[in-house]
């Protein structure tokens, strides 16, 4: 695993390297990875990341900006911004960040994140058969949603949407990391796309609007403040 450490102050580059290196080394998993002052100097650098530790408030290129070019270059690459600033929060979730980490820092919070960020790379490929396509393998993180209506089941992507032969029980099998989730019966969202979270319903990037049936509305909502991570005070103003 190759991840990246972007913060202009030493005392938190070291404190990242610190808990990732025992996290690694807890879980077997063998690790490669360089710390940078800058955004600039992070983009710089040649390397594709798996992951990304990146602080917002920098001098020059800011966290926000150095995200958007690392997503032009690896859409696939898992990014948590580092800040103690939260007014951020809407542009980073515009750019699909993968977590929001406040400082100071704390440990759990950082490990459960990395633990959902290793099962995302780890089993990031769905492979299905279309009615157009044939049979596809995209990134399970390029989904935004899957919806049948009339049944027909419909995957729709950030690229293009597709036309499944698979019924949705398919789906609701293979789709079981924790940022998918299933608000009523006829949809899968993925968390990573919702643009506004509000108790019965749900909007998400593309566009469209997936209700919450009543009987789900406790669990989404639980499910959904543990996928951005326990205390995040600022989320609770939209339920």
């Amino acid at each position: 695993m190759r991840i990246a450490i972007c913060d202009d102050q030493h005392e938190y580059r070291k404190l990242i390297i610190q808990y990732v290196q025992f996290y690694f080394k807890e879980h077997f998993i063998d690790l490669e990875y360089d710390e940078f002052c800058s955004g600039e100097e992070l983009l710089l650098s040649d390397k594709i990341f798996d992951i990304v530790f990146l602080d917002i408030e920098m001098n020059e290129l800011n966290g926000i900006q150095a995200t958007k070019e690392l997503n032009n270059r690896n859409k696939n690459t898992v990014i948590f911004i580092v800040t103690a600033y939260q007014k951020y929060l809407d542009d980073a979730m515009d750019l699909n960040v993968f977590r929001y980490i406040d400082k100071p820092i704390q440990a759990k919070r950082l490990y459960n994140g990395l633990d959902k960020a290793i099962d995302l790379i780890n089993n990031n490929e769905i492979t299905f058969k279309t009615r157009n396509d044939g049979i596809i393998t995209i990134h399970k993180n390029d989904i935004i949603c899957v919806e049948v209506k009339r049944k027909t089941v419909y995957v729709n992507t950030i690229e293009k949407q597709y036309i499944a032969r698979e019924k949705m029980d398919f789906f609701k099998e293979t789709l079981t990391a924790s940022y998918f989730a299933i608000p009523h019966i006829s949809y899968i969202i993925n968390f990573n796309f919702i643009k506004k979270f509000q108790r019965d319903k749900v909007e998400l990037k593309n566009g469209q609007i997936v209700s919450i049936a009543p009987k789900k509305q406790t669990e989404i909502k639980k499910k959904f403040m543990q996928f951005m991570g326990e205390g995040y005070g600022s989320l609770s103003n939209n339920f």
